[in-house]
């Protein structure tokens, strides 16, 4: 690939050798028949031998053929890819410091990226842990193979890809980089090796563990900025041969994505969408302190290089949370409003939630609003999800059997509070149509019990604690252990 114009040389040398050596050996002058047969068996068989000798130089020269277009389709990827990476420049206002190289994104290679990402956020307990935690809570159906799933949600939505370790642009033969449509996707994964070049994904937050919610907040930035690269480019080169090529991007397979339950569709568009709404919305605000301030020398340049200056701030300086990117003024404001970090090791090293298959993990403001949604209305979970100030989850065992889930999350006010307990017990029983509620001592916890096990909600302040076991006995000591977690607020 990197000795192309050779290549091509020898592969159309090496088609008219074929040509040739077909003339020779009586491919294009067909041998002249007999007047008579003597034997018809050897002269079946002397024919035999020529069909097969004329079955191989048509093999050999539709191989040569082959290669010979593959060629060429590379060359002009290759062409089409410099010449986007020039535009991504000068759109997005960085400069490439090495060339962005490009290699193909076959199936077998999609799943090795696939399967690395998997097992560096984690392992294959953990991963067991999430899904069991998603089918406890309602989120995924008890069926579902969730690894397997996702495998053919990425190999049906993935048509090219930058991987910031390899620091390679993969495009899969399914792009079509001389449709409008191809162009549009590269652009925006040429964006994330500018990105890459200049802010160092991979040691930015994104690769974090045990924090999705950060996690989230900081691919909102990454995809937001380069959707919004995408739409820029889109914009610049808007033409009647894209609107011909829509009706082939609608076309495109999306079955998984239809199928997708609504956790894993929302949190796949949100970094997306949510994160270009976010970047937006913090530019026209970061713009609006500029001017404010009179802090002149941030104007300095025309008004797309100031822009990429407030959009590289957010690469440098990522959001912390889901919450801030669905509030950017909680990113933007002087006195951020920061997560308090959550800690429920005394929970788990008591023994309490099973070691089989555990989680530890933060849900966000985002993944409580995607949870309630789920029997809520959008409006209700919106606002039972707002005043999130910070949370952290652990489940462990089998949902079907032995299992134990702590859950503690910290509101901006008691009302809050209040109100996100109130929606979370709104959900679990509609959830769990059998969960019944069960009488307590004053000022107990909310106590609910069905065939599958207890459920304990608490408010204490500002903190709202849930515990869930089969057992009733556990699910109180979990309580107990959770009540008596100290947070530090973050001021």
């Amino acid at each position: 690939m990197r000795t192309h114009t050779s290549l091509l040389h020898r592969g159309a040398a090496g088609a008219l050798g074929a040509i040739c050596l077909a003339g020779v050996f009586g491919f294009a002058r067909p041998a002249p028949a007999q007047e008579t047969v003597d034997d018809p068996k050897a002269e079946i068989e002397r024919l035999q031998i020529i069909v097969e000798v004329k079955q191989q130089r048509i093999e050999q020269l539709e191989r040569e053929l082959a290669r010979y277009r593959q060629g060429e389709k590379a060359e002009s990827n290759r062409r089409t890819v410099a010449e986007l990476v020039r535009t991504m420049e000068r759109l997005r206002g960085l400069r490439a410091k090495q060339p962005v190289e490009m290699t193909p994104l076959t199936p077998a290679v999609l799943q090795d990226l696939i399967d690395r990402e998997f097992r560096k956020q984690y392992t294959d307990e953990q991963f067991q842990g999430w899904r069991n935690t998603l089918v406890h809570l309602g989120m995924i159906p008890a069926e579902m193979d969730l690894r397997a799933f996702l495998y053919e949600l990425y190999e049906e939505q993935v048509g090219g890809l930058y991987d910031d370790e390899t620091k390679k642009l993969y495009v899969s033969d399914k792009l079509d980089l001389g449709n409008s449509i191809g162009r549009i996707v590269l652009a925006h994964e040429i964006t994330h090796a500018l990105q890459d070049q200049h802010f160092n994904l991979t040691s930015s937050p994104v690769r974090l563990k045990s924090n999705d919610d950060r996690v989230l907040a900081a691919m909102s930035v990454v995809e937001g900025d380069a959707t919004l690269a995408m739409s820029e480019y889109l914009a610049e080169n808007m033409s009647w041969r894209i609107l011909l090529d829509i009706p082939g991007m609608l076309a495109l397979d999306q079955e998984k994505l239809a199928e997708a339950p609504r956790f894993i569709s929302q949190s796949l568009l949100f970094p997306y969408m949510q994160g270009m709404t976010f970047i937006t919305e913090a530019m026209k605000a970061m713009v609006s302190d500029v001017l404010d301030s009179e802090r002149i020398s941030d104007l300095d340049g025309d008004a797309d290089q100031m822009l990429n200056r407030l959009r590289n701030r957010l690469l440098k300086d990522f959001p912390e949370s889901s919450e801030q990117i669905l509030h950017p003024r909680k990113y933007l404001e002087r006195r951020r409003d920061r997560p308090t970090e959550i800690a429920l090791d005394a929970v788990t090293s008591a023994g309490l939630i099973p070691a089989a298959n555990r989680i530890d993990n933060v849900a966000g403001e985002f993944g409580v609003k995607i949870l309630l949604e789920g029997q809520l209305s959008g409006r209700q979970a919106a606002r039972a999800a707002a005043g999130w100030d910070g949370d952290r989850i652990a489940f462990g065992g089998d949902p079907n059997g032995d299992y134990a889930m702590a859950w503690l999350s910290l509101w901006d006010t008691a009302e809050d509070a209040r109100e996100a307990a109130e929606a979370l017990a709104v959900y679990f029983r509609a959830q769990r149509p059998g969960l019944e509620k069960k009488a307590v001592e004053a000022g107990e916890a909310d106590w609910y019990a069905d065939a599958r096990g207890h459920v304990a909600i608490a408010v204490q302040g500002r903190s709202v604690a849930v515990a869930h076991a089969a057992a009733q006995e556990r699910a109180r000591q979990i309580l107990d252990a959770l009540r008596a977690v100290e947070v530090e607020p973050v001021p």
